[in-house]
């Protein structure tokens, strides 16, 4: 679609959905009436995010763009610095929007997938020559290459058909399986960091044990749809399986740990490797065309609402892809 049809059509159900479901939520402060709507905000935010054969390339790219050539769409436009400071204030509503087009577009969803990938802020040369980063990050590893980054990781839940359904950041050096309880714990409603009881033959004289405040609000996880997880071996361990299925009804899937004795069935793990490969393309789209690994934030919130800004943009472009009846991961052709 154009960039004409594109906006009226991105504006029109964001404002629909706004005034429905947000308007009465968001507290107001007293001074002068807003100059650009909260509508008008989130829309351009979201177009922002959509950069393939884009005139834009990224987010001070777009306001660069309405400024010059938007005036039509958009006449009250505000300057950089002011629309960034609307948008961070927004990014409560970034996430509800992407969880009300994921309960739009995948509720016959059989199952949910879940992996980590990286959210890097800098190199790890950038993070060694200024001795830290103005992010709160740690050093990381991981991804589909494995390498070393300095930042944090992202844990995904996307639905068997590819919207994302939920999300959770924390830093890089967290085990998976930390993320996941704070995730699953978060859809019941009670965010906790709590570990499964150890073995009588197993002591530890120190446990190291994240807080629940260096990982994102309990909001991003979603709403829990009592539909199992797949997994991959970062969230494998018989305990931790059955404390997520014991404490919160969670029933996750995953290979058996390197560790475990006996042969592991070899059936079982063709078919989790089938029915897995959805969430390595998830992240695989919103890598390539929504920079999930380049955020290059300046702040924590700026850090969350980046990421939910491009949740919200890949599950919107999920929606309009099937409204014009084209494949759902056809992202690069959206605006023409």
């Amino acid at each position: 679609m154009n960039l004409d049809t594109f906006f009226t059509t991105l504006y029109c159900f964001v404002d629909d959905w706004y005034k429905r479901e947000m308007a009465d939520r968001m507290k107001r402060h007293a001074g002068p009436p807003l100059q650009m709507s909260d509508s008008e905000v989130l829309t351009v935010a979201i177009a922002g995010q959509l950069r393939v054969d884009a005139p834009w390339r990224s987010e001070r790219g777009i306001v660069r763009y309405m400024l010059q050539n938007g005036r039509s769409w958009f006449p009250t436009m505000l300057k950089r610095s002011q629309f960034n400071r609307r948008v961070r204030n927004l990014w409560a509503a970034f996430v509800c929007l992407q969880q009300e087009l994921a309960q739009l577009l995948s509720g016959s969803a059989l199952y949910e997938v879940v992996d980590c990938a990286p959210a890097p802020h800098c190199s790890l040369g950038q993070a060694i020559s200024h001795d830290r980063h103005w992010l709160f990050g740690k050093k990381g590893r991981g991804g589909n290459h494995g390498g070393w980054y300095y930042g944090q990781q992202l844990l995904l839940c996307a639905s068997n058909d590819g919207v994302v359904t939920g999300w959770m950041l924390g830093l890089a050096n967290f085990d998976d399986r930390w993320l996941m309880e704070a995730f699953v714990s978060s859809r019941q409603g009670c965010k906790q960091l709590t570990e499964p009881e150890l073995p009588r033959h197993r002591t530890y004289k120190t446990r190291r044990i994240p807080s629940p405040e260096s990982i994102s609000p309990a909001l991003c996880a979603g709403q829990y749809r009592g539909l199992p997880y797949l997994a991959d071996g970062g969230f494998s361990g018989p305990r931790w399986i059955r404390h997520w299925r014991g404490q919160y009804g969670a029933e996750v899937i995953a290979p058996p740990a390197s560790n475990t004795k006996g042969d592991k069935p070899s059936k079982i793990m063709r078919w989790l490797r089938k029915h897995r490969q959805i969430i390595e393309t998830v992240i695989a789209r919103l890598t390539q065309y929504f920079d999930l690994q380049r955020i290059n934030a300046h702040s924590e919130l700026g850090m969350l609402t980046r990421i939910a800004a491009k949740m919200a943009a890949y599950n919107i472009a999920i929606l309009f892809n099937r409204q014009c009846g084209r494949p759902d991961g056809a992202v690069a052709t959206l605006i023409s």
